[in-house]
């Protein structure tokens, strides 16, 4: 924002993704859960991307005093052109009322039969990963991307990159 304080409001109490936040901006964000309006499992990156545009519009109409909405969404899609497999990514959309910028995390691949499961049975990826994991809550913690890597890539990391980026252009004098 220029020349004032930035106020944020995500669009979720998920606890990773409300560490993204202080992650990649130092401050504590207002969370309120506002519906995605998008399915619990985006399986495409267009419907990805309209669940955070979504949330990051919702919740800046939901939280009186905040200057920009944040909607972080994370999705599959499926590469069907070069690799044949289903990745795992990350979407933060800003939001200050006038503008609205995006920014992608990460595209990580996830074993074929996890993606292809998900299709087939209408699952979240949380389901499955708690139950590889065998612990309840995955999203709120590391996620797929920490059972994958062994905790070297965590859920937070990867939405707070995304955050950055989406927020890049209402903090960087180069975009005015």
């Amino acid at each position: 924002m220029h020349g004032k304080e930035p106020i944020y409001a995500l669009g979720t109490t998920n606890q990773a993704k409300r560490s993204a936040v202080v992650m990649a901006t130092g401050a504590e964000p207002i969370c309120k859960s506002v519906p995605s309006g998008v399915s619990d499992q985006p399986m495409t990156e267009q419907e990805t991307i309209q669940g955070a545009v979504n949330r990051a519009k919702r919740v800046l109409e939901a939280v009186p005093g905040a200057n920009i909405g944040l909607g972080l969404e994370g999705g599959l899609t499926y590469d069907d052109v070069h690799t044949n497999q289903w990745y795992l990514f990350s979407v933060c959309a800003a939001w200050d009322g006038k503008q609205l910028y995006l920014g992608k995390g990460l595209y990580f691949p996830i074993p074929h039969a996890i993606g292809e499961k998900l299709k087939r049975d209408n699952l979240e990826l949380r389901h499955v990963i708690d139950e590889l994991s065998g612990t309840t809550g995955s999203n709120h913690q590391e996620g797929a991307y920490g059972l994958f890597t062994g905790g070297r890539i965590t859920r937070a990391a990867i939405f707070s990159e995304a955050v950055i980026a989406a927020l890049t252009p209402f903090q960087s004098p180069f975009y005015r």
